[in-house]
């Protein structure tokens, strides 16, 4: 598993991305919280009024895909997801923040994708992430370590 991230902006285009129906075989949106709205397009749009009314940070999203399609240990349990997205906002700093949580399966691979505004509302400012990518192979590797192992092999603890 390579977990692709990035800072960004663009909510409205991002809510639409991840949407879409039609290039993806299912679509479900599995968690929003931390908005008034029950959707990501009005989710997104609430914590862009937030970037803009408490800071001036313009990539109040941290956006992360998560392709876990793995040949020996097969797809991920909702579990599994949990645990790794969970372990990546602890990791980042995130925690507590609102998120989205969005699943996808295409051709038959199931992925996720995790929106976090990176606004803490409380003190007014962004949540300054630095050196994310190592982070997240950090998190990753521990992961692996401890949910997946090659056939025949033992994962010690």
């Amino acid at each position: 598993m390579i977990p692709f991230a990035s800072q960004r902006a663009g909510g409205q285009d991002l809510a639409t991305h991840l949407q879409n129906d039609l290039d993806n075989d299912y679509l479900e949106v599995a968690e929003l919280r931390g908005a008034i709205a029950s959707d990501l397009h009005g989710a997104f749009a609430e914590w862009e009024l937030q970037a803009r009314g408490l800071t001036k940070c313009q990539k109040y999203l941290y956006s992360l895909s998560i392709n876990p399609w793995d040949q020996i240990n097969g797809p991920m349990t909702r579990e599994q997801y949990a645990d790794y997205i969970n372990r990546v906002e602890d990791r980042l700093g995130l925690t507590g923040q609102p998120r989205a949580v969005v699943f996808h399966v295409k051709e038959g691979r199931e992925h996720a994708h995790v929106v976090w505004s990176r606004i803490d509302t409380e003190n007014e400012k962004a949540v300054q992430i630095s050196f994310d990518r190592e982070k997240l192979m950090m998190v990753t590797r521990e992961f692996a370590r401890d949910h997946l192992a090659p056939i025949g092999l033992t994962v010690r603890h």
